[in-house]
Formats: C-alpha cells, sequence, structure tokens
C-alpha cells in the first residue's frame, strides 16, 4: 500500500474516532423543542376530574409545569409518584401551579389509570385528538414543560421527572428568570 493510501486511510480512521467520541457526549433522550423561549400554545380543555375546563392562561402570573402523560405510557407509570410527590410540596405555593394534559387516550383509560395510581390533585386535561400535543411538539409521553409567569416556555423535560427534580432544574430556573425581570 502507498503512503498516500496509508494517509488517506489514517485521516479517515482518525475522523472516525472523533465523530464517535462527539456523538458520546450527545444524550439521546434530549429533543430540543422549538417552543422555549417562546409563548406557550394556549391549552383549554375538558377537566377529567369534572367541573371547569383547564385553560393554561388562567394561570398567568405564576410558574407552569405542564406534563403530558397518558394511560399507555409505561414510562408515565414511573414517574406518576415523583408527580404526586411534587405535588404535595408546591400544591400551596402562590407562584407555582401544574396541570396535566391526558393525550391520545380515552376518558376511560385516563381515569382508570389516575384511580389506579393515584389522582395528583392538579387538573388534568383531556385531549383526545392530540391537537394540543401537536402544539406543543410533543414526541412522546411523558413531557413536561415549564412555562414562566409571562406565559413563556422556558424549558422542556423529555422523559419522566424524578425525585429532586424540582430542586435540581425548575427552582435554578426560577431564580434565574427572575433576576434577569
Amino acid at each position: 500500500m502507498s503512503q498516500t493510501w496509508k494517509l488517506i486511510l489514517l485521516v479517515a480512521v482518525v475522523g472516525i474516532l472523533v465523530l464517535f467520541g462527539l456523538g458520546l457526549g450527545n444524550d439521546p433522550r434530549h429533543i430540543p423543542s422549538p417552543l422555549v423561549g417562546q409563548p406557550a400554545p394556549e391549552i383549554r380543555g375538558d377537566n377529567l376530574g369534572g367541573g371547569d375546563p383547564v385553560v393554561l392562561s388562567s394561570y398567568r402570573g405564576r410558574w407552569v409545569m405542564v406534563n403530558f402523560w397518558g394511560s399507555w405510557c409505561v414510562s408515565c407509570i414511573s414517574e406518576h409518584p415523583h408527580l404526586i410527590q411534587l405535588y404535595a410540596k408546591v400544591r400551596n405555593r402562590k407562584d407555582f401551579a401544574i396541570i396535566g394534559v391526558d393525550f391520545k387516550d380515552t376518558v376511560a383509560g385516563a381515569r382508570a389509570f389516575l384511580a389506579r395510581h393515584g389522582d395528583p390533585g392538579y387538573p388534568q386535561a383531556f385531549d383526545p385528538g392530540q391537537k394540543v400535543a401537536i402544539d406543543w411538539g410533543v414526541y412522546g409521553a411523558p413531557e413536561s414543560f415549564l412555562v414562566d409567569p409571562q406565559g413563556i416556555v422556558r424549558y422542556k423535560q423529555t422523559g419522566p421527572i424524578y425525585e429532586g427534580w424540582f430542586e435540581k432544574v425548575v427552582v435554578p430556573l426560577m431564580n434565574q428568570w427572575q433576576v434577569k425581570q
């Protein structure tokens, strides 16, 4: 093999190794959202718990976590106890609220899920035709978004939230945006 071909082969192998190395640093669960930094699309849906419809704009002036889920979602089962614990922590806060959006589901399936795994206590909008989920660019479930008091999406969480998520992710974001305003 000539020196030229050896050099070309060496450069190709090194290039492939560099690309591979760069790829190892990426989180395959991170799916960026074009909504971050943009006004949150309105949410208006029937409340699975009955009563008034769930309307996102009625929460203006508060931070809102919007959690998309479905009774068909296996990861939503593992996330659910953390949502119940999170709501127990924040239910009396005047600056933070949580709303759920059940999509691509049936009312019976959603209510059975909540009966089986526990009703977290916050409003749950029903989105059977996925219109709200499509407006938000949801790829799957669970996905959560953090909306600031002015109605701007500040963060997207792909996959389940976890114990300590509020303190690790949400509180620093709230503090960061409070300082900027």
